[in-house]
């Protein structure tokens, strides 16, 4: 039995108690964390709103690897690494740069961390990073397009048209997994599309991912390790496998 967690951590062990598992009851977890069945209720309800879980009659159910969930849940998982990527990212802008943020939830914390000041040129499509950099007074440009209420982030047509023609200094990229793939991959093929332009167009191509990626399949690789300069992660990353993708590009551990 666990006592006396804040409500974050107990979610957090709560969301990789069910992936582990496959399904909770909740009279089962509410006896695990000692809390009452009513609380495990609700954060049961908070997680399924954020999809990091499903729930289900008298429990829960783990969502599909495969399947895109939302940035509010994706930003819960591992946020103290994600943070710490952020932060070493932030050594590549310079004076000047044009810098593409996409939709990922590690890219979304370099948003959280630029400040009024900085001489950047920012654009994105994500709508989650544009709330995070609105009222800083930076130089900000946002790419319309199909929007997804699930990844809070435009792509098709229009927002693959409209990267194709900018140059970009930096591009901060994020991945869903790449276990089973040679390379990046995403859960969805707009996604994977909008990533491409965006390299072609890219100066330094930079990945962001925690170390849990390197542990997770998605659906559509967008590129090779060879086509990306840099991935930066965290020291949780098996080193095999680190050391597997330092062979095509540089392996920054934050």
């Amino acid at each position: 039995m666990k006592k006396n967690l804040l409500a974050a951590e107990r979610r957090k062990q709560l969301t990789e108690m069910v992936r582990s598992s496959g399904s909770v009851r909740i009279g089962e977890i509410a006896e695990f964390f000692g809390v009452s069945s009513e609380t495990i209720r609700k954060d049961l309800i908070y997680l399924n709103d954020r999809g990091a879980v499903k729930k289900s009659f008298g429990g829960a159910v783990a969502v599909s690897e495969y399947r895109e969930r939302p940035v509010s849940g994706r930003s819960m998982e591992n946020a103290g690494q994600k943070a710490a990527i952020a932060l070493r990212a932030l050594d590549f802008l310079s004076d000047g740069g044009v810098v593409f943020i996409d939709s990922g939830s590690t890219a979304l914390e370099v948003a959280k961390l630029l400040h009024s000041g900085m001489d950047v040129a920012l654009v994105t499509n994500s709508l989650a990073a544009l709330n995070a950099l609105t009222g800083k007074g930076l130089d900000l440009h946002f790419v319309g397009g199909v929007f997804s209420d699930v990844t809070m982030a435009t792509s098709g047509f229009w927002a693959t048209n409209a990267v194709s023609t900018i140059k970009f200094d930096v591009a901060l990229l994020g991945t869903s997994g790449f276990q089973s793939h040679s390379g990046p991959s995403v859960k969805t093929f707009p996604d994977a599309q909008m990533k491409q332009d965006v390299l072609k167009n890219s100066r330094k191509k930079i990945v962001l991912a925690d170390s849990s990626k390197f542990v997770t399949n998605a659906v559509v690789q967008y590129a090779e390790w060879r086509d990306i300069d840099v991935l930066i992660t965290d020291g949780g990353a098996p080193r095999e496998a680190a050391e597997a993708v330092g062979e095509a590009a540089e392996v920054i551990f934050a």
